[in-house]
């Protein structure tokens, strides 16, 4: 936050900038915006929340950018149709204080299923800044659909200690990682979104191969002894499989994984 404050925030990769703003840690610093774009960790989503009510305004729009499920819930509850879920494709990582590096614009998609006009204004600000943007109707299959993605990808690379493309080396983990895409579609069903096992496997091998050198986020954070997204990804689609009475053992195995993982001290290896 300093840096910000002092340097502002410096882009690096596919777009190369410095960019000067009100970096504030207390939100009564500064005047409700048009727009809340809600990047936090999704375990943070209700204390989000709870610090946006006292600050946003009836006309404060707020879009949620978040892994796993749940978090478009959570603002519904409060915003109503004035808030959004979206996925997005860029690629960043923080390299140090005041710098990101992104490694592709990729694309933003901004749920309408709402208020098809609102999502529309989201839409076009990512686009006036160079974003490429679109909406999108459907927006829970999308969330559902990369919640899946996440599923496989997230904790596998993590239990492993591997980068995504290394998953696709072994023909007992692209196995795994079908079955895994399986499994949470059965859930999703149950939930009323309707996916394709056969297109979300064949998408999480995608994702996999366009993303070999990244490290997932629950590797880095398993690897910085931080707490992961586990409960909100493999720990929701479980929770939701006891709801329905579906079995979800692979989803049970691999939370419990990164429980454990979590747990270990950083100094233990291996």
């Amino acid at each position: 936050m300093n840096a910000v404050k002092a340097r502002g925030l410096q882009l690096l990769g596919d777009a190369r900038m410095r960019v000067r703003v009100d970096a504030v840690e207390n939100l009564a610093r500064i005047a409700p915006t048009d727009l809340v774009i809600l990047t936090t960790k999704a375990y943070d989503t209700g204390d989000a929340v709870v610090a946006l009510k006292e600050w946003a305004d009836d006309r404060t729009l707020v879009l949620t950018l978040q892994n796993g499920l749940g978090n478009l819930e959570q603002l519904r509850r409060w915003k109503g149709r004035r808030a959004f879920g979206g996925v997005t494709t860029m690629g960043a990582t923080l390299l140090g204080p005041g710098q990101v590096r992104i490694s592709g614009l990729g694309r933003t998609a901004v749920g309408s299923d709402s208020d098809p006009r609102g999502a529309r204004i989201i839409a076009d600000a990512f686009a006036s800044a160079g974003i490429p943007a679109s909406t999108e109707s459907d927006i829970f299959r999308t969330l559902w659909s990369k919640a899946v993605v996440s599923a496989c990808i997230n904790p596998t690379t993590a239990v492993l200690g591997v980068t995504n493309g290394r998953l696709l080396e072994s023909r007992v983990i692209r196995k795994l990682l079908a079955d895994i895409s399986t499994e949470c579609v059965a859930v999703a069903a149950q939930e009323g979104v309707s996916l394709e096992a056969r297109e979300l496997t064949r998408r999480v091998m995608n994702v996999a191969r366009d993303t070999a050198k990244n490290r997932s986020s629950m590797l880095q954070d398993i690897e910085k002894g931080k707490r992961t997204e586990i409960h909100q990804i493999n720990g929701a689609f479980a929770a939701l499989g006891d709801k329905h009475r579906i079995p979800t053992p692979l989803n049970d195995v691999l939370t419990a994984l990164i429980e454990a993982l979590e747990r270990r001290p950083r100094t233990q290896k291996g």
